[in-house]
């Protein structure tokens, strides 16, 4: 993980610790957004990987009635989310120090740990839902894609008067990323005011600070002319969200992802015993 956020570092190379301008807001949207990507690949296709292989073991051990699917599902959860949150706490605690991200270390890691659990119990519930662990495993990089593709905000801004396509707007709602995505942003860009690049320089003439103003500005659609960090999430379709919101909705996700789970190992169990 160091080495992907020393990578992020050295190509989002506008955001710089304790300086905020309206030229690194696409730098700012791109970086949280391939870190989420990022870990919620890996805690999902590790977890599909490992779920998949026990499962014909555990399958096996139910038929001799030595436990139920309930317990050990609780039983995984309990070994695997603890250890996944703490790779996402030192993956966080990497990028704020090496990245000049404004969030907070508490607010960031716990997007990412919220994140992580929630993609954990996405890859329970494929590898519980699916016959064999080369359907599980199969299956996980489509489903990963699909969420990823609905979840990432265009760093461009959004054009609210055109609503999504009914289809895309329910994946959103069923998409890990696109909430660890909106809470991060939310969280990055409230109450961001941008400072003037050139506040702390040498003193240089009218038509020379215009014309070094006019590069620094963004030069993508809506977010060409924002003044602070509150206009960015307004041109990006946030203005109306809060983080509280998305954070319930990725516990919800979590959640719904366990009960899937059992479902899915308690019907497998049930046929395999008639």
């Amino acid at each position: 993980s160091g080495g992907t956020e020393y990578l992020f570092t050295n190509i989002f190379q506008s955001i710089k610790k304790g300086f905020f301008t309206s030229k690194s807001v696409a730098d700012r949207v791109a970086l949280l957004s391939f870190s989420v990507i990022n870990m919620s690949m890996m805690a999902l296709m590790k977890t599909i990987e490992l779920f998949a292989k026990e499962k014909p073991v555990v399958q096996r051990e139910q038929l001799r009635k030595q436990y139920t699917s309930l317990e050990y599902l609780l039983a995984k959860s309990i070994a695997e989310i603890p250890l996944d949150t703490v790779f996402a706490a030192i993956f966080t605690t990497t990028l704020k120090s090496l990245c000049g991200l404004r969030i907070g270390w508490r607010a960031l890691t716990g997007v990412f740990t919220l994140m992580t659990v929630a993609g954990a119990s996405l890859g329970f519930a494929i590898g519980a839902l699916s016959p064999t662990a080369e359907v599980a495993t199969t299956a996980g990089i489509p489903v990963m894609v699909v969420l990823m593709t609905v979840g990432i905000i265009n760093p461009s801004g959004v054009d609210q008067s055109e609503p999504p396509p009914a289809v895309v707007e329910t994946l959103k709602q069923l998409s890990p990323i696109a909430f660890a995505i909106k809470a991060l942003c939310l969280a990055e860009y409230r109450g961001m005011e941008f400072q003037d690049p050139f506040a702390r320089g040498t003193r240089q003439g009218f038509f020379a600070r215009g014309r070094n103003l006019l590069r620094d500005l963004p030069k993508m659609g809506a977010l060409a002319l924002v003044q602070n960090g509150d206009q960015v999430l307004d041109e990006l379709g946030l203005g109306n969200d809060d983080y509280k919101g998305a954070m319930k909705r990725l516990a919800l996700l979590s959640c719904t992802n366990l009960v899937l789970s059992w479902i899915g190992l308690h019907f497998q169990a049930s046929s395999d015993s008639s």
